[in-house]
């Protein structure tokens, strides 16, 4: 369990045990003078949003010379872009099968979407007159960011493609003992919500004698994220030794996160109040979070070569080629600049969180 987790817990325990205080202690006979209103209220609901959407690959990696001079790129990593482009067209022209199926299917849409949950909501409210009361609130949302099912394929895809695809490179040359493995990491769910607001309660009945009263709520706030949102690693290695004397190391790390913004939010919404008696009271409410959400898709790499003595490196005769080295001032095609935060995918837009509820009341 998260410390964020922890924290709201904790804070629902002292809340709950504060309701039932104030339950005991006030007097029902004060509760014709009543002006503070204290509303646990469960439920949830829906979330749509009207999104733009931007994608961006990072480019072509910076061209250098192999040892056999032959022409080669400098790439971050083999699972994506222009590395798994290069290892594919390598392999191609050495008349291998075998292809890396890359990730950029995942970089073109949402990575992770928010799925509905409950959402539980403290709100308290003090009346101005019988018409207008003021209420602040905060209603969390367990409604979770989630890998979308078409990613978690496609990262799945890359990983198995990766041992076969460089397995069969690794073959053609003068290379022995060799090893591959491509291992993956999902963290599919995470990213809830709190919606902290304050807004005006608008009855439609002012007489001291209703017991049902429809209402109106208008009001703002703050829509916060809580707690670690989803992500996916692909980690490659692989190893071989040239002609049984230069040992070649190389490791391929790639993580992809998605990022979800904080912002403003409007409220509106209207609902039923019922008065059960002068201390206890229902609510039946819906209302409306509205407010700008921008979702990103988020790109890191982490690639290195081992410089390991003796040093040494061996290129194919393809054009292009890939290089593997150890070291000794020549470069490895796995060397190009490494990313990070690179915005791969980005969705903007109006975004509504519906919250339908159900709560119990104490007037004091």
């Amino acid at each position: 369990m998260s410390r964020w987790h922890s924290a709201v817990i904790l804070i629902w325990i002292r809340a709950a045990a504060m309701f039932v205080a104030m339950a005991i202690a006030v007097p029902a006979a004060a509760q014709s003078r009543a002006k503070w209103q204290l509303e646990f209220a469960v439920g949830g609901g829906p979330s749509s949003t009207s999104p733009t959407t931007t994608s961006d690959l990072p480019g072509a990696g910076s061209a250098f010379t192999t040892v056999v001079d032959t022409p080669s790129r400098r790439i971050p990593s083999w699972y994506f872009g222009d590395g798994a482009q290069l290892v594919n067209q390598v392999n191609g022209a050495l008349g291998v099968a075998s292809r890396i199926t890359p990730l950029d299917p995942v970089f073109q849409r949402t990575f992770a979407d928010r799925r509905q949950g409950a959402m539980f909501g403290i709100r308290l409210s003090r009346a101005i007159t019988r018409r207008f009361a003021a209420q602040f609130a905060v209603d969390y949302g367990l409604g979770r960011l989630q890998v979308s099912g078409p990613a978690v394929a496609a990262v799945e895809a890359a990983r198995v493609s990766f041992v076969p695809a460089l397995s069969a490179l690794i073959a053609t040359g003068p290379f022995t003992a060799p090893s591959v493995t491509s291992t993956s990491t999902i963290h599919e769910k995470g990213g809830q919500q709190i919606f902290a607001t304050g807004a005006f309660d608008i009855n439609f009945r002012t007489s001291s004698q209703a017991k049902s009263i429809p209402y109106i709520t208008v009001g703002g706030g703050a829509k916060i994220r809580i707690g670690e949102t989803p992500s996916a690693s692909l980690d490659g290695e692989y190893r071989f030794q040239i002609l049984g004397t230069n040992p070649i190391s190389e490791t391929d790390k790639v993580t992809i996160k998605s990022s979800v913004s904080d912002g403003a939010v409007g409220v509106i919404g209207g609902g039923l109040k019922y008065l059960m008696s002068r201390r206890w009271g229902a609510r039946f409410d819906v209302r409306g979070f509205i407010g700008e959400e921008t979702v990103r898709t988020l790109l890191d790499t982490r690639s290195f070569s081992s410089t390991t003595s003796p040093t040494g490196a061996s290129a194919s005769l393809t054009s292009p080629a890939v290089q593997f080295s150890n070291g000794g001032g020549v470069s490895s095609s796995l060397s190009g600049q490494q990313l990070a935060g690179f915005r791969v995918f980005e969705r903007h837009g109006l975004q509504t969180q519906i919250d339908m509820t159900a709560g119990l009341f104490l007037r004091f």
